[in-house]
Formats: C-alpha cells, structure tokens, sequence
C-alpha cells in the first residue's frame, strides 16, 4: 500500500465508490474515511472502501495529501473552517458538489496560502444515495468535471486529473460560472419541479384519492421531492440566478402548452408537434446517454497513469 494518503469526506454512494475504485490499484493509497455518522464510515470500512474510519474531522484530515468532499454543499464552509488551521503544506483538496462558484469562493476565503482546491463534480446517476449503493466501476467512462481555481497550482490540478484516471472517469474543463448555469437544468431545476407538482396535488381535496393512480412515470416527474430539506434548500439558493432564469423559460413553455390545449379543441396538429419535438430530443439524448457519446475531445484530457504511479503519485507530501 502506498504511503499517499487520501481521506474521503462524506461516505455515501459517491465517497464510498472512490474508495472501492481506488482499491482495486496495484499499489493503493492510504484511504481515510471520515462521516458525521461513524457507523456509516465504519460500514463503509467493512465493505472494502477505506482502510480505516476516523470519527474526528481533523484527525482524519491533516496528514492526508488529498482530500475529497463527498458530500452536500451545506456541510462544506463548516467543514473547511474546522480543518484550515491544520493542512498539510502541499495538500490538495477537491469536492463533488454541483455549485463551482459557491465552494470556490468559500476556499478562497478560508484555506490557507500552502492548500490547493480544485472543484470536481463526477456526472454519475447512482441507484442510491447510501454506501449500500456504491460500487467500483460508477465513475467508468462517465465525465468529470474540473474547475481550476486561480489559486491552485498546476501540480495540484495533475494530481486531480490523475485521480479521475484512477477512477476511469473522462475529465473535462469548465470555469466555475458556465459549469453551475448548466448543471442549474439538469438538477436544481428538476429537483425543483418535482417539489412543486407534489406540492400541487398533495394540497388538493383530491389527492386522498388520486394518490392510487399514482406509478412509475409519477414517481420518475416527482423524484425531485426528496433528501435533506436543507441541503436541497443550499443547493438551490447557490443556484438562485440560474434557477429564476430557467423557471422564466419553463413558464413560457408551460404557457404556450396551455394556449394549444385551449386553442385546438377541433385540430390536435399544433400540439402533437410539440410533443413529438420533445419526444424526438429525449430519444437522441437517451441514446447519447447510454452509449457515452456527451464526451468532446477538444475539452478532455486521456489519462493512464504510468506503472508504479501510486508510489509517487505527485511526490505531494514527501
């Protein structure tokens, strides 16, 4: 085993994963787990992720060389206030979250000078959010993306990059404002509007009984209304510009749905248009989705770390 050091913050699916991947190396790094629930990092242990799980938030973090934040957005500026003062010089660290901008300027404020961050966001759909649902190959193929700081050094962001060929992810190059406008559409929007069907029906006199109709295309639209309130909330908040801006396009949509249903009560040709343009665009993004055809290889960098590259992955902490 290595004597690189990573400690994972946060062991759901997605912490739990990276260690499972990283794992199956030749020459693994040392893996720290770290979990506000022991029980969670200690099972996340137990499956073969970590080499040990460490309940303190400093322990666990300051001899690492890396450090991960798998975890939500809200737990982040509490997380790098307590363990700023206790960095490594030379340690880089790297998140999964889905506001750039937000965690940026947070680490901006708040790490010292000798620290480096770089923002991650791995474009995986686990099963789960639990260690339950982790597995080694989710991040296989899937892009990911990096969103330098102006801050970190260039070694630091290699040792990202060569993290995410570890991990068999395709990485690819964002800045921090065009990264949260187009994640805004494919998450806190729908997250958002989910919320609000259910919120529409579940206030109606009606829902006692149309809740027995309810399957799975219900349960697909309305996947949206779950989580940790508050960590929803923080997400959304980060995302406040984005979110108005792309609910005022939603609303002209939802518009002109109402004006065909209302205008072609005799001619259903206006409207079975703009259902079969919708339907043509899903299949083509479905079949883009599920052959992995989303990656450009003018913004990707191919990634084999070399043999024996964990014994000297960076020299970072030598």
């Amino acid at each position: 085993m290595s004597d690189f050091t990573i400690t994972i913050v946060g062991t759901g699916v997605i912490g739990t994963s990276m260690g499972l991947a990283l794992k199956q190396q030749a020459d693994p790094p040392r893996l720290i787990a770290h979990d506000k629930e022991l029980t969670i990092s200690q099972a996340a242990v137990s499956k073969g992720a970590f080499d040990k799980a460490e309940w303190n938030l400093v322990n666990a973090c300051e001899s690492a060389d890396l450090i991960i934040f798998a975890m939500p957005l809200n737990g982040i500026h509490l997380t790098l206030e307590a363990i700023a003062p206790y960095l490594k010089p030379g340690v880089v660290i790297t998140d999964t979250c889905r506001s750039a901008t937000t965690v940026q300027n947070w680490a901006k404020k708040l790490l010292p000078d000798h620290a480096h961050f770089i923002s991650g966001d791995p474009l995986v759909t686990p099963n789960g959010v639990g260690y339950q649902h982790a597995h080694a190959n989710l991040f296989k193929g899937r892009p990911y993306c990096l969103i330098p700081s102006p801050q970190a050094s260039e070694e630091a962001m290699q040792t990202v990059v060569n993290l995410i060929g570890l991990l068999e992810a395709e990485p690819f190059f964002l800045d921090a404002a065009e990264h949260d406008g187009l994640i805004t559409t494919m998450e806190p929007l729908p997250a958002l509007l989910g919320v609000a069907l259910f919120n529409t029906l579940t206030r109606q006199p009606s829902w006692r009984e149309s809740r027995k109709f309810a399957g799975r295309l219900f349960e697909q639209v309305s996947a949206g209304a779950v989580g940790n309130p508050d960590a929803v909330a923080a997400d959304w908040l980060a995302s406040r510009a984005n979110l108005v801006h792309w609910l005022d396009r939603y609303l002209e949509q939802l518009q002109q749905i109402r004006h065909l249903l209302l205008a072609t009560e005799s001619e259903p040709e206006p409207l079975a248009q703009l259902i079969d343009k919708a339907v043509v665009e899903r299949y083509n993004w479905q079949q883009d989705y599920e052959a992995g055809r989303f990656i450009d290889p003018e913004l990707t960098i191919k990634v084999e770390p070399p043999p024996g590259f964990m014994k000297r992955w960076m020299g970072l902490g030598r």
